[in-house]
This record gives C-alpha cells, sequence and structure tokens, in this order.
C-alpha cells in the first residue's frame, strides 16, 4: 500500500513540477483514504519529495499550497532547517520575528523555482529510466 501511495505522490509532485505548477492541498489529501492520520500524510509526503531529489538541493514539498499560494507552515519550518544560512539572513538582526508575507512568498517562490529547475534538468533521466 505504501509502494502505492508513494507512486501516487511521486507523480502527483511530478506532474505539478512539468508544467511548472502547485499541488493544491486538497489534492494532496485526497489521495489518502481519511482515517490516514495527518503525520503519517506528510511523512509519505516528504518520502516521496525525498525521493525524487535531496531536499537540500530541490524540496519538491514545496509545490504544496494553499489557497493563498504559500505552502504551508511545515514548508517554512524544513527551510529553516536546511537552508539556516539564507533563511536567518531574511529575517536580518531580529531573528526571532515572524516572516513577513512578502518574506515567505519570496523563499517559497525561490524554493519553487530550484524544483522547476531540477525537474527539467533531471527529466529526461527519469523518462529513460521508466522505459526501461
Amino acid at each position: 500500500m505504501h509502494t502505492e501511495l508513494d507512486e501516487k505522490v511521486g507523480r502527483l509532485l511530478r506532474r505539478a513540477a512539468s508544467r511548472r505548477g502547485l499541488v493544491p492541498y486538497g489534492a494532496f489529501h485526497a489521495l489518502f483514504a481519511q482515517t490516514v492520520p495527518l503525520r503519517e500524510r506528510y511523512e509519505q509526503l516528504e518520502a516521496a519529495a525525498a525521493a525524487l531529489c535531496e531536499p537540500q538541493v530541490a524540496d519538491y514539498a514545496s509545490l504544496l499550497a494553499t489557497d493563498s499560494g504559500l505552502p504551508g507552515p511545515d514548508f517554512f519550518t524544513r527551510f529553516r532547517r536546511l537552508h539556516a544560512e539564507r533563511y536567518y539572513a531574511t529575517l536580518g538582526a531580529d531573528r526571532h520575528r515572524m516572516l513577513k508575507l512578502t518574506e515567505k512568498r519570496q523563499l517559497a517562490s525561490e524554493e519553487r523555482e530550484r524544483v522547476y529547475d531540477h525537474y527539467r534538468s533531471a527529466e529526461p533521466c527519469v523518462a529513460l529510466g521508466q522505459d526501461a
């Protein structure tokens, strides 16, 4: 079952990356039975995203989007952990303040561009691997 879900989540992320698009959280959650806890869903998301690319290089989970177009708070927590220097450079001297909306949009946009670039450069290899 997890293998099938891994494939579905991976396909959803790859499709969005191929179109330079986003994945609404509703579309992501629709892949799971209602009984699957959120913790397990997000573990599945992170595993599928990591299978596509090392999160430090390109975080495919950043393609998930709320109604505002921003990724959820889990993205910013992961971004702070994986890209601490960039995150704290954005905050500036006041390292304890919350990110402003414009800063969140900028960080999300940068990460999504890394994903799109990665997909574009890796896509031919993925296609060959799937055909083999």
